[in-house]
């Protein structure tokens, strides 16, 4: 998974994006932060358990996962999840 896939699927779920030293990305629901997920300032594929990790902090499992990245999941879709 490469850092602009995982960019992109923030943008997806209209996460709020804070950068600082990683990019930060909060999922808000009815005006509340129900989960956040961060990303390295590096270009290039997230290497290691990564990809594993930002998956977990969004509670998705490895096919919800793959569909979001590949652009088969939007917002309306993951909060039925």
């Amino acid at each position: 998974m490469k850092v602009t896939e995982a960019l992109r699927a923030f943008e997806k779920l209209e996460m709020d994006i804070r950068e600082g030293r990683d990019t930060l990305a909060f999922f808000r629901w009815e005006g509340k932060v129900i989960l956040w997920s961060k990303v390295p300032h590096k270009r290039g594929e997230l290497k290691g358990r990564l990809p594993d990790l930002i998956r977990q902090q969004l509670r998705l499992n490895e096919r919800q996962f793959r569909d979001l990245v590949e652009c088969r999941t939007w917002r309306n879709e993951y909060t039925r999840y």
